[in-house]
């Protein structure tokens, strides 16, 4: 679209003083009704002096700005630039009504949260779905305000190199400076797919980088299956091989305060005994490279506190992998196939021999093949 509005219309101003963090200062607010939308300017400090103007461009989160979710970024981002500003006393923030879910809006927001918790679809399905892109913002309105306000220099707080292209290709002068939230088991997987689609600035690996040399060293034998665990996304914690049905075994329970900061990478599908006893470590985040996931072992995952997340979408088997897949579950135990084979994982630590299931010894206790 075009950067220019013939036709807008300001509302204000109004001056307020705003607390951040444990100072008060003075903004000045403007509110812009264009014909996309609703914005609001709201800056401290001189418009005229010659320094560029410190800026946050920001579009509305009803979860990140309102309910002070911590699974995205946005409210970090709005309240470190605000405080920023603050503290030194000079800058402007410019904030989107309308742009709430990079532009689709709240109602749009809402259902694209509920299809990846509910429906568990990854971001490009749930947009195909939509039938929208990623990122539909229109930033044009920034231009105009900039001009209104006889801004031309500007220093930008944002990890979006993007709006750096964007302001530049209008004559604005750009410095930039990033505000990369905290990464924690919450909000990790947000800003990894900001990261991996949205080519944000931000400096940490993604749950792809740790699955990607794990798979590898099991990639020829899908008889044997691997496990990392990650603490505070930068630490390995232990990493372990094993027969499939012999990886638990060989799992080393971490201390509940450093449990609470991790995240287990597998190369294969868990079963729901393994499920329940991550929870019972108290590891909040389980990642697999599948797309499909039971939801049996779903329900496991939320009854036993894990948030079980599927990174196929840049890990994906180049190569057939079958899984052992829980297709049954019994009085005697949890069914099992893969092909023509069937295993039990007994609830009791013997198996009637009327059931049609033969005890076999595992590694792991509990574990039969049909008879």
């Amino acid at each position: 679209m075009t950067e220019q509005f013939d036709e807008y219309r300001i509302d204000g101003p109004a001056r307020l003083p705003l607390k951040f963090a444990d100072r008060v200062e003075r903004f000045n607010l403007l509110h812009f009704t264009f014909e996309t939308g609703r914005w609001i300017a709201a800056w401290t400090g001189s418009l005229e002096d010659a320094a560029p103007m410190p800026l946050r461009i920001e579009s509305a989160c009803v979860f990140g700005h309102v309910f002070n979710s911590r699974q995205c970024d946005c409210g970090f981002q709005l309240y470190e630039a605000s405080r920023r500003i603050a503290e030194g006393g000079r800058g402007l923030i410019i904030y989107a009504l309308d742009q709430d879910a990079r532009g689709l809006g709240t109602a749009a927001h809402f259902e694209i949260y509920r299809m990846r918790q509910v429906e568990q679809l990854d971001t490009e399905e749930v947009f195909d779905r939509l039938g929208a892109e990623l990122d539909v913002r229109d930033y044009s309105p920034v231009i105009t305000i900039l001009r209104h306000l006889g801004l031309d220099s500007v220093h930008l707080l944002s990890n979006n190199a993007k709006r750096v292209r964007f302001l530049e290709s209008h004559g604005i002068t750009v410095t930039k400076e990033s505000l990369v939230a905290p990464m924690d088991v919450h909000n990790m997987s947000t800003l990894m797919l900001e990261l991996e689609d949205l080519g944000y600035e931000m400096d940490f690996r993604t749950h792809a980088d740790w699955l990607a040399p794990l798979q590898a060293k099991v990639a020829d034998d899908p008889q044997r299956t691997a496990a990392l665990l990650i603490v505070d996304n930068e630490r390995v914690l232990w990493e372990e091989q094993a027969p499939l049905w012999g990886l638990r075994s060989r799992l080393t329970a971490p201390d509940p305060e450093t449990a609470a900061r991790s995240v287990l990478y597998l190369t294969d599908m868990p079963r729901l005994d393994e499920i329940a006893e991550y929870g019972r470590w108290g590891v909040p985040v389980v990642v697999v490279a599948h797309a499909y996931i039971a939801p049996a072992l779903r329900t496991a995952a939320e009854e036993a506190g894990v948030r079980l997340v599927d990174w196929a979408r840049r890990n994906a088997w180049t190569s057939p992998r079958p899984q052992w897949e829980l297709t049954e579950q019994r009085a005697e135990g949890a069914v099992y196939t893969r092909d023509d084979a069937a295993r039990l994982v007994a609830t009791g630590a013997e198996v009637d021999a009327d059931s049609g299931w033969e005890s076999i010894v595992y590694a792991e206790a509990g574990a039969a093949d049909r008879g």
